[in-house]
């Protein structure tokens, strides 16, 4: 029998990563609602409700340990103790085992204002695994659905389930494969090692890299982290994302070899990896996010000479190069091809190795022709007219050389689907590998040296393939609003773009403003994609708005959320539009944006804006329109609003702003400029003043 102070004590067990139909754990019902968790049913998960799962909510299993002397035990974690990379100790809970036997001797960062490690520190590390009486758990809640491990199960050192529970991460992707015993492996027989879901995957993921900062980690500190951060984040896209299919092509030869991957570029894989790579700033995660993002390339080493070509997008490669080199002073990486060698740069003589000749730029338009209905334009004066040059066509405008520049079809009945097009096939009836977009796009996409695109108001529909697209090294205006065109559209268009415009369209989402692009994130002045039906945070999309735009425009969408701080350092910025969303949130602080802003408009949110007006909204002395009408914003109008000399437009109805009308109100608009003046709705007293 146990001694008195070592009598069992019956201890309850959450169901280990159980997660509802939300993706939420036990510690959100344990935050959000009563004990017993009434009527939470509705949210079971794969393996039911928490109130079979959590012991907060009823449920979970019960295990007998032996009782542990109460002056022994760990009863909170040490308050303001974080390791030498930035993790606390709830990191330790989810990273290790019990007992922290992989990271449990890392200490106190220099910054910490407790010493020591996280054994010393936390208590989950401080759990005895060692000890002989091993748990019995009992009466478990049960359901048809909850997986179970293979009964009996072993690896080929003898270990069960339970040391893949301890000593590797959820689904197992460092040793799920390996070790396979008689009845297969960790990641066929334990229900820990099978793939837990995309959140699962990000949520581990991001534990790994968030708090870390890779770019003060040296070469010879904590490298198994590093890699094994990449592993779990290369399970994540993998989750997350639809299964690719990329496929190595490999040619041999008497002095050397070829090697080239079809099928790379994964426009999901490549939000996730530059997400990463941007925002966690791992060097590794560029590499892979440079691949899915930018697409195939080949590898040829030939008599001791090494060269990549890069198949799709050049300019997209050249851009990534740039960016890690003068971000982390990273030389990207191949990692599809097992080749270890840093990429050459991609950088400068394909835009004229690109370029096509002038008679297939005029079949290219002849397709464009063929596929918008062309004989039933307003105008198609010399088109398809083999008498008449290409250039002289309606529309368009070329260079001495013969090359397409310009392309005007403005309000022209252009019906059909945006003109890029594929081809299986080469003017010789040869197949053509769908690797190579130079030869497999045509259309718009292989107008090399168009600089001006303008199909605005025609009866354009379906999506727009974007990818290649950004080969048009030139185009700095892209101009299609007032169509049917759907699904997302991106403003970074083509490394040189200037002017883009996607209005009035029925474009669903928006990708997010990347500086991986690094040519179009410093070249893009203008952007409007109001009046389509984007539903998408803000917040998210305009965390890294190109520095030197000058025009936003995104009214009337579904944009919710709040603005992002970011917003103050946009010192070009002249115009900013968002009215008609659903932002929240406190109005960001625009301090150097406001040195040139002469036009701001967020009025009429269906969720409203909450707090006071900056103060330095009031010392704008650019400002021509003021529009924050329809929110919520509290507080006063300060005399400060003389200042706005040149004030055209001054709207701040239907919000919860009071007090007195300063005097100085009379003075906006001094030299005569006010046009509109609307105070209504509000808890103001007092009388408007003139002047």
């Amino acid at each position: 029998p146990l001694k008195s102070d070592e009598r069992a004590v019956s201890t309850c067990l959450d169901t280990p990563n159980w997660r509802d139909k939300d993706g939420y754990g036990c510690d959100h019902y344990e935050d959000f609602y009563e004990a017993g968790c009434s009527g939470t049913e509705k949210w079971a998960g794969n393996i039911g409700p928490a109130a079979e799962n959590c012991c907060y909510c009823g449920g979970g299993s019960h295990a007998m340990f032996p009782a542990i002397s109460t002056s022994s035990i760990c009863t909170e974690d040490t308050d303001g103790w974080f390791d030498q990379y930035g993790y606390d100790c709830v990191w330790y809970k989810v990273m290790d085992g019990p007992g922290c036997p992989n990271y449990g001797n890392q200490t106190a960062h220099n910054s910490s204002i407790v010493e020591g490690s996280a054994n010393q520190n936390c208590c989950y590390c401080q759990i005895d695994v060692t000890n002989d009486v091993s748990p019995t758990v009992v009466a478990a809640p049960s359901s048809s659905e909850m997986c179970a491990d293979t009964p009996g199960w072993r690896d080929t050192d003898g270990d069960g389930c339970e040391w893949y529970q301890e000593f590797d991460d959820s689904g197992c992707p460092l040793e799920g494969n390996n070790y396979a015993g008689e009845m297969g492996s960790a990641a066929e027989n334990c229900c820990y090692c099978k793939d837990p879901t995309c959140e699962d995957w990000s949520t581990t993921c991001q534990n790994y890299t968030t708090p870390l900062s890779w770019l003060t980690l040296s070469s010879g500190e904590a490298p198994a982290l590093k890699a094994h951060a990449i592993s779990v984040c290369n399970k994540a896209a993998s989750s997350c994302c639809e299964a690719d299919h990329v496929e190595i092509v490999r040619n041999t030869q008497l002095q050397g070899r070829t090697e080239e991957t079809v099928g790379l570029y994964n426009e999901c894989k490549c939000d996730f990896w530059s997400s990463l790579c941007e925002d966690s700033r791992q060097i590794g995660a560029c590499d892979y996010a440079a691949e899915y993002c930018c697409g195939d390339y080949r590898y040829e080493y030939d008599a001791g000479f090494e060269t990549f070509n890069f198949l799709n997008s050049p300019q997209c490669y050249c851009d990534f190069y740039n960016y890690a080199e003068n971000e982390f002073a990273h030389k990207l990486k191949p990692k599809a091809l097992n080749v270890e060698k840093e990429f050459t740069s991609p950088c400068g003589p394909f835009k004229t190795y690109w370029l096509s000749k002038s008679v297939v730029e005029k079949r290219s338009l002849e397709s464009i022709y063929n596929g918008t209905n062309g004989q039933n334009w307003t105008n198609n004066v010399g088109w398809k007219d083999e008498t008449v040059d290409h250039c002289e066509w309606y529309g368009i405008s070329c260079d001495a050389d013969g090359f397409v520049t310009d392309i005007d079809l403005r309000d022209n009945n252009l019906v059909g689907q945006f003109p890029i097009y594929t081809r299986d096939v080469n003017s010789s009836g040869d197949p053509i590998l769908d690797n190579t977009w130079r030869l497999t796009k045509y259309g718009l996409a292989s107008l090399y040296k168009l600089k001006t695109l303008d199909l605005a108001e025609n009866e354009l529909t379906g999506t727009i393939e974007y990818a290649p697209l950004y080969n048009l090294v030139a185009l700095t205006y892209f101009d299609v609003s007032e169509n049917q065109l759907s699904g997302e559209l991106e403003a970074q268009v083509a490394p040189s773009i200037k002017y883009a415009d996607f209005s009035s369209n029925n474009f669903m989402s928006m990708r997010r403003f990347v500086q991986y692009k690094a040519s179009s994130f410093q070249t893009l002045r203008f952007c409007d994609v109001s009046n389509n039906v984007i539903q998408q945070d803000a917040a998210d999309l305009l965390e890294n708005t190109p520095p030197k735009i000058k025009q936003f425009i995104a009214s009337n969408n579904q944009f919710y959320g709040s603005l992002p701080a970011s917003l103050d350092n946009l010192p070009k910025l002249r115009q900013f539009e968002m009215a008609s969303n659903a932002l929240s949130g406190i109005l960001p602080d625009f301090t150097e944006s406001f040195a040139t802003l002469q036009e701001l408009d967020l009025s009429n949110q269906t969720k409203g804006f909450t707090g006071p007006i900056p103060e330095d909204v009031w010392r704008s002395l650019s400002l021509k329109i003021l529009n924050l009408a329809g929110s919520m914003l509290t507080g006063t109008i300060p005399s400060l609003v003389g200042n706005l000399a040149v004030l055209e437009v001054f709207d701040v109805s239907n919000n919860f702003l009071d007090s007195s009308l300063p005097s100085e109100l009379g003075m906006i608009g001094g030299g005569g400029s006010l046009k509109h003046l609307d105070l209504s709705s509000n808890a103001f007293t007092g009388t408007i003043p003139f002047q």
